[in-house]
């Protein structure tokens, strides 16, 4: 058996779906894993568990939450020869999608457990936290954070969407003011009424955001909504639903490779911003350059 850490989150995802934490710790071990469990408490707590809990004889950490959970965990292995594992449970798990581990946990442990390959994945620091998925302001952040924990540990995306249409209808469209430095080193200096920054290329799920962003790279793409026109803002939502890359195609949407950049509220306010899909902070926000975290994953194809 090889000796491991599993992290679980008794919240992530829906709980008609939640496995018992024991049933994963028993599916670890039908696939050569011992694992030493620890469950979370709250925000931020997995980041914890890690740091105090790993020892020198684990060969992983395994994650059985969501993007928010994952990215809790590679917060204590930047830079760290531990991998992680991934047991996605999470309401969307995209990065899971990204690596092109099953949604099915059974089935992500049975492919993972004996997997050789590694994918390297750049985090970004945002406060003490690593962004591993991605960050967002302004209008998803709104719909994510003001969604009921009860609608959607129940209906999970279905509930997220239909807090994201009262949203829309109520959207102001704040200005917000990015700042930074993209991939050539040159100064960003662009306002924007939404911000949605990516490390892998896809987003919401299976939908792909940014077609050539590479979770390995030294750069942070950005997705910025410039206007005020909520017609413009749906077919932007819309677009991100469907195949390809429409939503890129939306008048007023511009795209840039960033090393570094900061977002703050023209007026001021604290604007909500979420970190891999948890709504943890506002605005101003930093995102600066931090290192890497190693993924354990099938080979590709």
């Amino acid at each position: 058996m090889r000796p491991s850490l599993l992290i679980y989150n008794p919240a992530a995802g829906q709980r008609w779906r939640r496995p018992a934490p024991q049933d994963v710790v028993r599916e670890l071990a039908r696939n050569g894993w011992s694992a030493d469990l620890h469950l979370t408490r709250g925000q931020d707590h997995a980041t914890e568990l890690v740091r105090t809990h790993l020892a020198p004889h684990h060969q992983a950490v395994w994650s059985a939450g969501g993007d928010g959970t994952l990215g809790q965990c590679a917060a204590a292995l930047v830079d760290s020869p531990v991998p992680l594992g991934i047991i996605p449970v999470g309401t969307v798990n995209v990065i899971a999608r990204e690596c092109g581990i099953p949604s099915n946990w059974r089935r992500a442990v049975a492919t993972v457990a004996d997997a050789a390959q590694r994918r390297t994945f750049r985090t970004w620091r945002a406060g003490g936290r690593a962004v591993l998925l991605g960050v967002g302001v302004g209008f998803d952040a709104r719909a994510m954070g003001r969604v009921s924990a009860g609608a959607k540990d129940a209906l999970g995306m279905i509930a997220i969407g239909a807090r994201g249409v009262r949203e829309w209808a109520a959207y102001d469209f704040p200005t917000l003011r990015v700042r930074g430095e993209d991939e050539h080193g040159r100064a960003i200096s662009l306002d924007a009424t939404q911000v949605l920054a990516t490390v892998p290329r896809h987003f919401a799920g299976q939908h792909v955001l940014v077609a050539d962003a590479d979770p390995a790279d030294a750069f942070i793409d950005l997705v910025l909504f410039r206007g005020a026109s909520r017609a413009r803002l749906a077919a932007f939502w819309v677009g991100v639903e469907l195949p390809g890359t429409a939503q890129l195609r939306v008048p007023g949407v511009q795209t840039l490779r960033a090393r570094r950049f900061s977002v703050a509220a023209a007026d001021g306010r604290a604007e909500p911003t979420h970190v891999n899909g948890d709504v943890v902070d506002s605005t101003p926000l930093d995102v600066e350059p931090w290192g890497t975290v190693q993924i354990l994953a099938p080979k590709p194809g």
